[in-house]
This record gives structure tokens, C-alpha cells and sequence, in this order.
């Protein structure tokens, strides 16, 4: 490139130059000052530029408009990451919004293009996820294109946000407690904590994202239902955060009876604490019941709580982005935007689930009798032990379900 600026420099002084002589030939001296005038002026402006020739990039849409679509349904998940089906239904969710019909939207492209494009970023790691690689396989420009691109289409998906993440009402949970009580008796959901890793330090405060696992990254923490369904998630924190205190930030746990009826619970590892309304496995010192009871309980409630580490697995796995995440966290706009990003894949995961497979099995009006009598001791049993220490109404609430389990 440098050799490239000294070649301009030097063909705008022998130009220079060859004016001069003309000049000097016409005898017309008044031109002398304003060509060397000229001369500067253009010699100061090359340098102040770093790059002197932007190269054109070839590009073409027809692997996307005339490829894409008419891939078998294993390629087009490997590069779309949901099936043909279900990315005509988010299209469909997300076209009309008003992101995409403003002012200057006869300048964007076409919204089935930037959907796949934002998918397909969404879906890749490593290399594979450079702005350079994807400008190429769509045929867009690589430079703020994919930036302004991502931003219209993470709007509209988070706009349904409150369609497919939502914490299940009361008559919900009964179809959940009902569908899992041979399970765990009462659970509404699982809980746990995920870390998303940065492929780089942040800028700012970077010790506060250095985590346990020797890595930068920004906690998350889901609870799923049975069906892998996430039914709340929050994420934001510093990698150095404990999962416990994350918990403690949210609303499930300032507000539990808003969420919660008194039998009901959340199931968590030993890295939350045990509360009434959050029941963790029995530690291995504990004496609150004998080792057997101890060992069938945290083995029957492992087998079932190992489902929000699915979800999990399963987000990432569709989405790989979030295995390595490719953004530079050095303002609060880009902080927002890596916790925007794993919204819109557990939008997106919600609604491949919930379009792929049917709801609850119809249990319309059906109210399961242990259920009531339950509530109802539980309310009893919550007023009358209100005064005994937090600890201990958690310690007996789990002890209560270990007995349902081994009675079944």
C-alpha cells in the first residue's frame, strides 16, 4: 500500500511538472503559484488517507435466492440452523414490522435474505462466523451492512419476546405439575446457570468477566420446563458472578408467590441456595434424612433436573455462536448486544419447539385432587411456620417431597 501512495505522489508531480513547462513555453507565469498550490493540496490529502484504493468486492445473490431454497432439509438446517418450515413462520412473524418498513427500507434488502443471514450468524463459530465469510456467502457488503442488517431483524424477533417466553399462569402449572407428578411431585421448571464465552477481554473492567473456568464471559441463567420450553431467562452479569447471587437479582426470587403457589418449586443444583421455593439436591454430610433417602432423592432428582443442562446444550448446539460469542464488549451498547443475542436464540429455540411439537396433552378442567389438598396444606403449613427460620421450612418442604417421591 505504501508503494501504491509513493506511485500516486510521483504521478502527480510529473504532471506538475509538465504544467510547469507549459506554462513556461506560453510564457503565461500567472498559473505558476496556483499549480504548485494544486500540487500540495493533493499531496497533504494522500496522506491523510490509510488506505488509498478500496477494492471492489465481487457479489452475488443468487446462492441465496436460487441455492438456498431448494436445499435438501439436512443442508438448509446445517446453514439456516431451522428447517425450511419454520423459517417461512418466523418470516412470516417478523415481516411486517416496522423495522423493516421505514423510510429508507426500499434501500434493504429483501427481509427473507437478512433473516437468513442474521440465522446463519447466529449459527456459526470460530472462523466460520466472520463478517468477511458471511458478506461473501450472502453477496452483501462487509462492512456495516451486516451490522445494520442484525440490528432491524434482533428488533423484531425480540418483539416476540412476551408470544413465546413467559412464565406459565396458574391453570399452566397445573398442567405441568399434573404431566410431571410421577416425576418430581410439584415442579414447575428447572434452573440453572450458563456461561457465554467472549472470544475476546472487554475493554472495560475486564477482571469482573474473568470466570471460574479461566475464561471471559457473560453468565445466563435459564429455567426450562419439562419439554425443554425456557420459560425465563436472565443474563447480563459478569462472568465472575455466582449463579446463587443472579438468582437473587431476579424477580422469581423477590416476588416468589407471584410466580409461585406454596407447593410449588423450582428445581437447582447445589450452587443455589435451598429455599422454599428453589429445592436443591441433599448435600453429602447432610443428616436430615438416612443415606438411602438421601441417595434415591438426589439420584431421581438428578435424573430429572439434568434437563435444563439440555436446553442448554441444545441452544448452543443450534445456535454456535454462543459457544464462542465474536463481540467486543467495550461500551454499553455492545454489552447490550451480546445479552440481545442470546434472547433472540431462546426466542427462536422457544418457537422451533413450540411449532415442531404439540402442547400439553388436554387436561381441560382437570384439576388433580393431591394437587388442591396440597395447596391447601401448603398455605396452612406456610402461614403456621412463618415465624420458624428460612432454613428449616426449606429443609422440611424438601423432606415432604422426598416422601411423595418414595411413595409412588
Amino acid at each position: 500500500m505504501k508503494n501504491t501512495k509513493e506511485e500516486i505522489k510521483n504521478v502527480l508531480i510529473d504532471n506538475a511538472v509538465q504544467d510547469i513547462e507549459r506554462i513556461r513555453v506560453k510564457k503565461n507565469e500567472s498559473e505558476y503559484d496556483k499549480i504548485l498550490d494544486t500540487l500540495i493540496e493533493d499531496l497533504m490529502i494522500i496522506e491523510t488517507y490509510r488506505y488509498t484504493i478500496r477494492l471492489t468486492i465481487p457479489k452475488s445473490r443468487e446462492w441465496c435466492s436460487d441455492i438456498l431454497p431448494h436445499l435438501d432439509e439436512n443442508r438448509f438446517i446445517q446453514m439456516i440452523r431451522v428447517n425450511l418450515g419454520v423459517f417461512n413462520f418466523i418470516l412470516s412473524k417478523i415481516q411486517n414490522d416496522p423495522v423493516f418498513h421505514g423510510c429508507n427500507s426500499c434501500h434493504q434488502f429483501p427481509i427473507q435474505v437478512q433473516l437468513a443471514v442474521v440465522l446463519f450468524r447466529l449459527g456459526s463459530s470460530g472462523e466460520s462466523a466472520s463478517i468477511r465469510k458471511i458478506a461473501a456467502i450472502f453477496g452483501i457488503g462487509d462492512g456495516g451492512t451486516i451490522e445494520k442488517i442484525t440490528s432491524r431483524v434482533f428488533k423484531a424477533i425480540q418483539r416476540l419476546r412476551s408470544q413465546y417466553i413467559y412464565w406459565p399462569n396458574g391453570e399452566e402449572r397445573k398442567m405441568i405439575v399434573a404431566s410431571t407428578y410421577n416425576e418430581l411431585p410439584y415442579c414447575i421448571g428447572y434452573m440453572d446457570g450458563t456461561e457465554i464465552k467472549l472470544s475476546e477481554a472487554p475493554v472495560v473492567d475486564k477482571e469482573s468477566y474473568f470466570s471460574r473456568k479461566k475464561i471471559y464471559s457473560i453468565k445466563a441463567q435459564v429455567i426450562c420446563d419439562a419439554k425443554l420450553i425456557i420459560r425465563q431467562v436472565t443474563v447480563g452479569h459478569p462472568g465472575s458472578v455466582h449463579d446463587a447471587r443472579i438468582f437473587t437479582a431476579c424477580n422469581l426470587s423477590n416476588d416468589p408467590l407471584r410466580y409461585l403457589s406454596p407447593p410449588e418449586w423450582i428445581a437447582a443444583d447445589s450452587a443455589y441456595k435451598l429455599t422454599e421455593n428453589v429445592i436443591t439436591p441433599y448435600k453429602k454430610n447432610s443428616r436430615q434424612v438416612s443415606a438411602n433417602v438421601q441417595k434415591t432423592f438426589n439420584y431421581t432428582f438428578s435424573k430429572y433436573r439434568v434437563r435444563v443442562e439440555h436446553c442448554i446444550g441444545l441452544l448452543k448446539e443450534r445456535f454456535s455462536s454462543l459457544k464462542e460469542l465474536r463481540l467486543r464488549i467495550h461500551t454499553k451498547e455492545s454489552n447490550k448486544l451480546a445479552c440481545d443475542w442470546f434472547i433472540v436464540c431462546c426466542i427462536i429455540h422457544n418457537l422451533v419447539i413450540t411449532e415442531k411439537e404439540d402442547c400439553y396433552m388436554d387436561i381441560a378442567d382437570y384439576v388433580m385432587e393431591n394437587y388442591e389438598v396440597c395447596e391447601l396444606e401448603g398455605r396452612e403449613n406456610h402461614e403456621c411456620a412463618f415465624q420458624l427460620n428460612e432454613n428449616v421450612r426449606a429443609e422440611m418442604k424438601r423432606k415432604a417431597i422426598s416422601t411423595l417421591m418414595l411413595a409412588q
